[in-house]
């Protein structure tokens, strides 16, 4: 029995210029496999029932046939393109289906012409029969449109700009789940080796004490059945009153169990989808991965850098890249009538933007001005796929326009009675639409509102009353006003400065 990986198939997108690893199974031990794509022809033999094989760097162009032979076996994939793939990873606003989106229809109609093609990562949580039954059936889709219909929004709109710009076949390999912790999608080892993933762990290994597994699991099956029901109920309340608070969801719909009971067969266990999603597809070559995640760690804001990081470095050791780029989606505006003035997604967004500064090879698509109140689904995709292309332009491919960055928070420093702030990528200038946002802190520790005075690309920050200020921020809350842009449209990402 010859089989590949279940990610390779026909309609695949290999890297170009990048050596390309394909890799599968064979129950012949120690025969020599033959894999030859394009012209070039590679051997290796079977180990422990496995192969795998680099084929070197090549051009983009296809359609090949991809052949993988042995003595007595062969297998040929057909209609095989090489491109550009990026992984799209995240939660459920990577998740969000194109059809779910604002406004499909004319990305739909014309999809055919996108030269953008997808591979749907079996989202299951658990090993059992009908795991391998679907990643069996897994297949590279091409861009037609019941297809499309059900591909990542963000995702798509990205790979049909880039498709574009540069003349490619661009493959999307989406692998995503919604309502996922990052810890779900880092090994267990990675989440020992730091004191953030260790109290991941130990809620979950504190949730299973005296159950067993039999006994846990079926827990989380009837926690299933009873979200269910909860999710029709407030989906019925948000649609007859779009502005209700959570509070009265919750009096009306009942306890908010999610994310459910701890569990084996849980999928947003911790290191579950590592094991049954991103182990599944590893070591692909990708040219990177988008990764729009953060809204479900917001219960412990102040670990997400290190948990974040610890992602980046797993999934570069496990793709076998130490520099494979990933551009972050920095979470928008986002708040109900009562949680609207808490600070947690300032947390989180101010550590997407220190990963960006601090982590060769990533970008930062700030997308401040793209929340929407009530709804922490914003159903316009295709800015945030926008801000990723350009930022792929920029940090990536190295073909940026000029200008079509988000201004950054460099430094501030006292000035009079006030404080001057300086940022990065604001060439052409800043622009304040209203004037809210800004806030001043007195030497007791106190934030009060501030005005904003812009001077080109600086801004001097100054309330009357604040004689002596001792730090400014901008933005920082879970919602409330956009105000600060660059003159080039892009808003300026949120920022705390304590002189």
């Amino acid at each position: 029995m010859l089989r590949t990986a279940p990610i390779f198939t026909n309609h695949s997108v290999l890297q170009r210029e990048k050596p390309v690893r394909i890799w599968g199974i064979s129950s012949e031990e120690n025969e020599i496999i033959t894999v030859s794509l394009n012209g070039c022809s590679v051997q290796t033999r079977v180990r422990n029932q496995k192969w795998n094989v680099t084929l070197p760097p090549m051009p983009a162009g296809g359609a090949y046939e991809l052949k993988i032979s042995t003595q007595k076996e062969e297998l040929l994939l057909s209609d095989i393109m090489i491109g550009e793939v990026w992984l799209c990873g995240g939660q459920s606003n990577m998740e969000m289906a194109l059809i779910n989106s604002d406004n499909p229809e004319p990305a739909l109609e014309a999809c055919q012409e996108s030269n953008v093609r997808l591979y749907h990562v079996c989202k299951r949580g658990h090993f059992d029969k009908e795991f391998f039954r679907e990643e069996e059936a897994s297949a590279w889709q091409l861009p037609e449109r019941d297809n499309c219909a059900n591909w990542t929004a963000v995702g798509y709109y990205f790979g049909c700009l880039l498709a574009k710009k540069l003349g490619v076949t661009v493959g999307l390999v989406e692998c995503n789940y919604g309502g996922t912790s990052a810890s779900a999608w880092v090994s267990r080892e990675m989440l020992e080796s730091t004191e953030t993933g260790k109290t991941y762990l130990k809620d979950y290994e504190t949730g299973l004490a005296g159950l067993t597994e039999e006994e846990a699991n079926q827990a989380y099956l009837d926690y299933c059945e009873y979200h269910r029901t909860w999710e029709k109920k407030s989906a019925e309340c948000y649609q007859k009153n779009p502005d209700i608070s959570w509070e009265e969801v919750l009096k009306i719909c009942g306890e908010n169990r999610y994310p459910g009971p701890p569990a084996p067969i849980n999928p947003l266990r911790p290191y579950g989808l590592y094991d049954t999603m991103i182990s599944r597809i590893v070591p692909y070559t990708l040219r990177g991965v988008l990764y729009y995640q953060g809204e479900s760690d917001d219960h412990r804001p102040e670990g997400y850098e290190i948990l974040l990081s610890c992602l980046i470095r797993q999934w570069r050791k496990n793709f076998q890249d130490e520099n494979l780029p990933f551009l972050l989606v920095q979470l928008p505006m986002h708040g109900y009538e009562d949680t609207k003035h808490l600070k947690n997604w300032c947390i989180i967004r101010q550590a997407q933007e220190n990963i960006y500064r601090n982590t060769r090879n990533t970008g930062l698509a700030v997308i401040l001005d793209c929340g929407e109140f009530n709804e922490i689904h914003p159903k316009n995709k295709r800015i945030p796929a926008e801000r990723l292309y350009l930022q792929a332009l920029k940090e990536v491919y190295h073909l940026q326009e000029e200008d079509t960055t988000a201004p950054l928070f460099r430094c501030a420093y006292p000035e009079g009675q006030g404080i001057r702030i300086e940022f990065d990528n604001a060439e052409s200038g800043l622009e304040l639409r209203k004037q809210s946002g800004f806030e001043i802190r007195d030497d007791s520790g106190a934030w009060h509102p501030a005005e904003a005075e812009i001077t080109e690309n600086h801004i001097l920050v100054k309330n009357s009353d604040i004689k002596n200020p001792t730090g400014v921020r901008y933005a920082w809350y879970n919602y409330g006003d956009v105000t600060l842009f660059g003159k080039n449209g892009f808003p300026s990402a949120p920022f705390e400065s304590i002189l």
